[in-house]
């Protein structure tokens, strides 16, 4: 982990998104004695965040030119990745120049080639991307158990197994948590992120444990595994008691909060070290159809379920224990929020007068060998999803 900039580096840049990382990030880097230059993204960044900074500019999600110039004028040499910014808008966003020219080159379109490319891009204008973490030490818990009652035998084994699971998940780039129960898989992460998840995993007559982790080699300049208060309101009410996490490298946000309401509520708040697993890495391609047929061939071998729904180089849902219906389920319900922001995103890009490529079709694959039975085919033709 990167130390943070000293304070002879007098300002610090900070890409303001989403939520309360930012303002903390800012509140940090205040007390290291750092000027802050924030650039905001429409839509995403809160005004009480942005009066924290010293200098801050709003800019349209999608822009790369504009913002990296804003910064360079202001003498900024380092940035922060600071927020969250709704997975939904890297299918809705009006990129410019330089964003289409990094999308193009990407063989798929998730979060870390994303901002990979675009951390790679800005170093072109002497802007180094600081971990995500630079000033936020003290808020990434070590091992232990923080809070609620001590973990069950069971919820211990459901922990090694789930944290395992997940850091294959991970590495797979469909995402960073899964939830668990007699260590079968209840529900993987998709493209609508962690809450989807547990709303989809949770809900059963008997309790849960939701395992968060960070992929092998994970680029901790962006996409850091985060907890706050209402990752935790959200388990109590699907029936999830216990939730762990990838000890020292997750954010908790409001700690203080997060510890009383796993008491109030019985959930067992632990932060374990990621064990070691095989390597579970898929070729890179730009074709949807093998990408999908090859990821759920891989979650076939790990037991998890044999298909997958991808658009654009990206998953939006796979199987689990519950079968291919509700992987199915999943993925329309995607879809039908989708359409209206993908015509909006059209419309818009009419009146500017910005190109807007075709958008993807979602494909779904099933592992080799395996079929979909008649029902899951009906559901997903009458979803609208390609099948092979």
């Amino acid at each position: 982990m990167s130390p943070p900039p000293t304070t002879a580096q007098r300002s610090v840049g900070v890409i303001v998104c989403a939520g309360d990382y930012p303002r903390m990030v800012i509140e940090g880097a205040h007390r290291a004695g750092m000027r802050v230059v924030g650039v905001g993204m429409r839509g995403a960044a809160d005004r009480h965040t942005a009066s924290m900074c010293d200098e801050y500019r709003a800019f349209r999600i999608g822009q790369v030119e504009a913002p990296l110039e804003y910064l360079r004028t202001h003498g900024i040499s380092e940035v922060i990745l600071a927020g969250q910014i709704k997975p939904a808008c890297l299918f809705t966003l009006r990129p410019d120049a330089t964003a289409r020219r990094l999308l193009a080159q990407l063989p798929r379109r998730h979060a870390h080639s994303i901002f990979g490319s675009a951390c790679a891009e800005a170093e072109k204008y002497g802007i180094r991307v600081l971990p995500a973490t630079t000033f936020m030490q003290d808020h990434m818990p070590g091992e232990g158990h923080l809070a609620g009652p001590s973990p069950t035998p069971q919820q211990e084994a459901d922990a090694l197994f789930g944290m395992g699971m997940a850091r294959r998940i991970a590495e797979l780039d469909i995402g960073q948590s899964i939830v668990v129960h007699d260590q079968r898989v209840l529900c993987v992460e998709g493209f609508k992120g962690t809450n989807e998840c547990i709303r989809s995993g949770g809900g059963k007559p008997y309790p849960a444990t939701l395992c968060k982790v960070t992929k092998p080699g994970h680029d901790m300049r962006f996409d850091v595994p985060c907890l706050g208060p209402a990752t935790i309101r959200n388990c109590a009410r699907a029936n999830i008691r216990h939730v762990v996490f990838e000890a020292d490298r997750t954010i908790l946000f409001r700690r203080q909060e997060i510890e009383q309401l796993c008491r109030a509520e019985g959930i067992t708040l632990q932060a374990l070290p990621c064990p070691t697993t095989e390597s579970c890495t898929l070729p890179a391609t730009k074709d949807d159809a093998a990408y999908a047929t090859e990821l759920a061939g891989c979650l076939a071998r790990l037991g998890i379920g044999a298909s997958a729904a991808v658009c654009g180089g990206v998953v939006i849902a796979v199987e689990d224990c519950e079968g291919p219906l509700k992987c199915i389920r999943r993925t329309a319900a995607y879809m039908r929020r989708m359409r209206l922001q993908r015509m909006l995103s059209w419309l818009l890009g009419i009146i500017f007068r910005q190109p807007t490529a075709p958008r993807d079709p979602i494909i779904l694959r099933t592992a080799p060998g395996t079929e979909l039975p008649p029902e899951a085919v009906r559901a997903a033709e009458r979803a609208g999803i390609q099948l092979g």
